[in-house]
């Protein structure tokens, strides 16, 4: 089947997304040019600006899709009216596969919540610790404040990782390790496991 044009330029926005992740963990998003990204593709200047117009909209297309996963699970956490298991492991799933991403984030500091903010992108996740629960009580607070940040940190892996390592960027949690920080925030959040 040919290609049509659409899928073409999906596919190339697609391969400049890729090699930008990738250059923004390895150089951080102050240490990555647009030239790096275009030396890194065989591609000009030119042909990345048709798809891309400046580094701050490949930055927002590359948090998109987690933002939208994140605005789903934040909708489904409202129609079920409490936090569950399963709601828990979604969330875990969701980081995890965005986790190359996430790593490459949290620990960039030219990545500022500020420049983050402008495009409304620190907002889902400063609304997943006010959804997560509707009590108003100060030890569900801390309760909730713990689960998300162990989840995240078990996203993020030790500081120490090297990005050439097993634990590098690309690593993902394994299954067993998904049900351990699944069970462990439940604790957290006194939620019985299944």
């Amino acid at each position: 089947m040919a290609r049509t044009v659409g899928s073409a330029a999906e596919d190339t926005r697609r391969r400049i997304l890729d090699a930008a992740t990738e250059l923004f963990h390895e150089r951080g998003y102050a240490g990555t040019s647009i030239r790096h990204i275009t030396e890194r593709l065989g591609m000009t200047k030119g042909a990345l600006y048709y798809h891309f117009t400046s580094k701050d909209e490949l930055l927002y297309a590359m948090v998109t899709p987690l933002l939208e996963a994140v605005a789903t699970f934040l909708g489904t956490l409202r129609d079920a009216g409490t936090v569950s298991p399963g709601l828990v492991r979604e969330l875990v799933d969701i980081l995890d596969a965005n986790a190359p991403l996430v790593r490459s984030l949290a620990s960039d500091p030219a990545v500022t919540r500020a420049k983050l903010e402008g495009r409304g992108i620190t907002a889902p996740f400063a609304e997943l610790e006010r959804n997560f629960t509707s009590s108003t009580d100060a030890t569900t607070a801390i309760r909730v404040r713990c689960a998300l940040g162990l989840i995240f940190t078990s996203i993020l892996g030790p500081p120490h990782e090297q990005p050439d390592s097993a634990c590098g960027p690309a690593r993902r949690l394994t299954e067993p390790e998904k049900q351990f920080v699944t069970a462990a925030a439940l604790a957290v959040l006194a939620v019985p496991a299944p």
